[in-house]
């Protein structure tokens, strides 16, 4: 028997597999790494390399109101987002949890569906809806929407962290002392989702700060979030404030890796 401290042997080939891994990991991180040196250009147009450094980019982006309405209007909608799609994929997880009925799989299947539909599609749904209400180009709207795309993710996480970290016996020990369904929900369910909530609440802000198309069909004179301005401006000119604003979307990214590494600690 193998001593606790021992190490696990080495796999066969992991040398050969590192060697065949390094071009993808290259090719999935270098287009995004070199947008920090575009941003930082002292020229007046995106360029790679870079004419010399400078941050006169971030100064004429942080400086245009139009560009701060929109990072604003961006983080408004997607923390509207979170709240409503973390509250509704973490009642349904409980909901769900350990219950077998008839259609639960046809449910669940519900849920995870605007994972895999095309979010054009969804987009389509949501202006065919919300026109008729005259609720187009409001960004409470947008959020709204948005959070059909966070749901699924803090679903998924939620199911997660019960199935690992929930005790079924702890549920009938409570209610076998009169807890109800709001003490279970929280003193029994929420410290068991919490962990699954906040990893798929971080995983969908960035789907949502960083979501298109949805906003394209949503909105207004005064709703145009930062990956549309992005989008329209990139067609009409060639700005280093594009660049400037998508490094913040490389921070927003490691942040994210952060907050989840310490979410799961």
């Amino acid at each position: 028997m193998a001593a606790p401290n021992s190490k696990a042997p080495p796999l066969p080939g992991a040398r050969w597999l590192v060697l065949a891994s390094t071009p993808v990991l290259l090719f999935l991180v270098l287009p995004s790494l070199v947008i920090v040196p575009m941003a930082l250009t002292a020229g007046q147009l995106i360029q790679f390399p870079p004419v010399g450094l400078s941050i006169h980019s971030y100064v004429d982006y942080l400086s245009d109101p139009a560009w701060v309405a929109s990072t604003v209007l961006s983080f408004k909608i997607a923390a509207l987002a979170v709240a409503a799609g973390s509250v509704a994929g973490g009642t349904a997880a409980v909901a769900l949890h350990g219950r077998r009925f008839r259609g639960r799989g046809a449910l669940t299947a519900v849920i995870l569906l605007p994972i895999v539909i095309p979010v054009v599609l969804l987009a389509l749904g949501d202006y065919l809806l919300l026109a008729p209400l005259q609720l187009v180009g409001s960004w409470p709207a947008i959020g709204l929407a948005d959070a059909m795309l966070v749901t699924p993710y803090v679903f998924l996480s939620a199911q997660t962290s019960l199935a690992v970290g929930l005790d079924p016996a702890l549920t009938r020990s409570a209610q076998s002392l009169g807890a109800g369904a709001a003490s279970l929900l929280r003193h029994v369910y929420w410290p068991a989702i919490r962990p699954g909530v906040l990893a798929g609440a971080l995983i969908g802000f960035a789907v949502s700060f960083d979501e298109v198309v949805i906003a394209m069909f949503l909105q207004g004179p005064d709703t145009v979030t930062l990956p549309v301005r992005m989008y329209t401006s990139i067609q009409y000119e060639l700005s280093p404030k594009i660049a400037a604003s998508a490094s913040l979307f490389l921070g927003l990214a490691i942040l994210i890796l952060a907050a989840q590494r310490f979410a799961r600690r």
